[in-house]
């Protein structure tokens, strides 16, 4: 049966990452279960045919080559990285916030997990997305007026009295040692049996937490494997040219 027949739900069913491919396309699968994706794309007016295209897609095992990244100058690894962000802080929380939020059970045992993963994935949420806002204000930023300098688009000396005590070395080290972000989801995903017969939304929501992981982890690796050691010898090429600029003064 070609997707345009299938339900909603067995279409998520045959695949979890469907549930956020049709999320992101305006169409809420557990509020049209039932529903045709035809019949769905008809009352929210969206198109038929791109819909399944975007659904074939993620059977096409497409890979990203991080590889490529170590070509890029660093203020394209930055754009990538910031455009990463958006997707994670746009997309993707506001989905999974969703599917926390739809976690209903009637087991005691369950139920009490449940209440904890509600509990807990806000503050993650609030602890994450800060961590990303000052990540762009401070770490990017940095290397942004690096590169400027570099391009002799900035004044050095006004840089380097801006940020006198800022080491990318350490920086880079102590970014590295992070806390795992996901540990406490991760404990708590631990507690919940998830079985054939779970619910369609759990199943999907632990598949995405799955999936949110994998990404931070890319994520981290393109961060430590790409962008800081391009940073580092930014900084070293910076400093050691203004260091030259001052013993010439």
């Amino acid at each position: 049966m070609e997707y345009s027949q299938k339900k909603i739900k067995e279409l998520v069913a045959e695949n979890y990452v469907f549930a956020s491919v049709l999320y992101y396309l305006g169409i809420e699968y557990y509020e049209y279960a039932e529903d045709s994706l035809e019949k769905v794309c008809s009352k929210k007016g969206v198109d038929l045919n791109y819909v399944v295209s975007e659904l074939e897609k993620i059977n096409q095992n497409e890979e990203i080559e991080n590889i490529r990244l170590l070509s890029f100058p660093i203020d394209l690894v930055i754009t990538y990285l910031k455009h990463a962000h958006f997707i994670f802080i746009k997309k993707d929380l506001p989905f999974l916030v969703k599917l926390v939020n739809k976690l209903n059970s009637i087991s005691p045992h369950i139920a009490s997990v449940e209440k904890e993963i509600k509990d807990v994935f806000p503050l993650f949420v609030e602890d994450f997305v800060h961590h990303i806002y000052e990540e762009e204000d401070t770490l990017f930023e940095y290397i942004s007026q690096l590169k400027a300098i570099e391009d002799k688009k900035k004044n050095p000396s006004a840089f380097f009295y801006k940020y006198p005590n800022f080491n990318m070395q350490k920086f880079a080290i102590d970014h590295e040692v992070h806390d795992d972000e996901m540990k406490g989801i991760r404990f708590l995903m631990d507690q919940y049996p998830v079985s054939q017969d779970s619910p369609l939304n759990v199943k999907v929501l632990f598949s995405e937490l799955e999936r949110f992981e994998e990404k931070l982890k890319v994520h981290a690796k393109i961060e430590n494997e790409v962008l800081f050691p391009k940073a580092l010898m930014l900084e070293k090429s910076v400093r050691k040219k203004f260091d030259s600029l001052i013993r010439l003064n």
